[in-house]
């Protein structure tokens, strides 16, 4: 990979089994993924400065034995392709020498005062060597029995990141609070996959549902987001 970070995973990192969440996946994934931007000059702040961040659209992860408290994990990022308007983004998790997490991604450019898309104005350079070989293909979909609503969320501004939205690890809180998703976080291996459809912002109402292995949010009447455990 061409970018490296090293954690220490804490107490406050962990859920109930002492396994890092899922959340905090998300969080280190995208701070990895900051870092290597950062070598090719487009850190966080110049990013900001320019009204410019990236937006993700997709994530597929594979959970193979999740860290623990107290485990020293390496996590490894590189850019994989860039295609038309999409970037794809591959993550490794890296504990006592062996790969315990991988996952694929997905990003757009956009434009943080009126969220629109803009087409690729970093220059990055491309590793596609590096890629986990996670299908990122097939997006999950809302069945056809949409299920029941099991929590309602009212957006407040301790969600909200420096793009002025809902930031993707608080959707992943969500999902992890789903009635059943217990059932596969307590086995620390599990497929994750969700695709962000809609930004949430503050003020917004978001209603949660969940139907067997599958969570998605619903938000001025539309859908925001949908999750999926396998």
């Amino acid at each position: 990979m061409h970018t490296y970070e090293t954690h220490i995973i804490k107490e406050s990192m962990c859920d109930c089994f002492r396994r890092l969440k899922l959340q905090h996946m998300f969080i280190m994934m995208q701070d990895a993924a900051y870092k290597d931007l950062l070598t090719y000059g487009c850190g966080r702040k110049s990013l900001l400065d320019k009204d410019v961040a990236f937006l993700l659209r997709r994530s597929v992860v594979e959970v193979i034995n999740a860290p623990r408290a107290d485990d020293t994990v390496v996590v490894g990022t590189s850019q994989i392709s860039l295609q038309g308007m999409t970037y794809t983004r591959d993550f490794i998790f890296i504990c006592n020498d062996e790969i315990c997490v991988k996952a694929s991604t997905q990003w757009f450019l956009c434009k943080i005062s009126d969220k629109s898309l803009i087409r690729p104005t970093i220059q990055t350079i491309s590793y596609s060597g590096d890629s986990v070989g996670i299908s990122i293909d097939n997006k999950p979909e809302i069945p056809d029995d949409r299920g029941e609503i099991y929590n309602t969320i009212k957006i407040g501004y301790s969600a909200i990141d420096g793009n002025m939205h809902v930031n993707n690890t608080e959707y992943v809180s969500w999902v992890c609070d789903a009635p059943n998703a217990i059932s596969y976080l307590e086995e620390g291996h599990y497929s994750f996959d969700i695709y962000f459809k809609k930004e949430v912002i503050p003020h917004d109402t978001v209603d949660l549902y969940q139907i067997n292995n599958v969570v998605y949010g619903i938000s001025q009447n539309q859908t925001s987001f949908i999750a999926k455990f396998k």
